[in-house]
């Protein structure tokens, strides 16, 4: 079989599509909660909690997620993401701040990675909050 150098360019987007199916099969394969747990988003006056993962992770969860405007524009969004995972019996088990950390300068959105060092009990629910500086928020719901 003898390749014409115009093939070349078409069987490396065939190989880079091929390699890039079998990273998405095994991100399908990530490690998950068992029982599921559950996710509660509290969105600030102008921005709102849009994607959340967590993950299990050597006895800790990992969790990452987006922040989004909501009116789209470009520009830092200001604040920090506080992070609470409460007990199935509502006590507070663990928590942490995160801050939103843009792409680029024009993105509209940022994203925020934390991690907790405790391995949830089941029943338990993460709660993802946005706090604006300054803000009367209440977190003691």
């Amino acid at each position: 079989m003898t390749l014409k150098p115009r093939s070349l360019p078409g069987i490396a987007i065939a190989m880079a599509i091929l390699l890039n199916a079998g990273t998405l099969c095994a991100a399908d394969r990530a490690p998950s909660f068992d029982p599921p747990l559950s996710v509660e988003r509290i969105a600030s006056d102008r921005f709102e909690i849009a994607l959340v993962q967590a993950r299990p992770d050597d006895g800790a969860i990992s969790v990452r997620g987006t922040v989004t405007p909501r009116i789209p524009h470009r520009g830092a969004i200001p604040g920090h993401i506080h992070i609470t995972l409460i007990g199935p019996d509502g006590t507070r088990l663990a928590e942490t701040d995160a801050s939103p950390m843009r792409h680029n300068r024009q993105a509209q959105s940022a994203y925020f990675n934390a991690r907790l060092r405790i391995d949830p009990p089941a029943g338990s629910t993460l709660r993802i909050a946005h706090i604006l500086a300054g803000s009367p928020v209440s977190l003691s719901q």
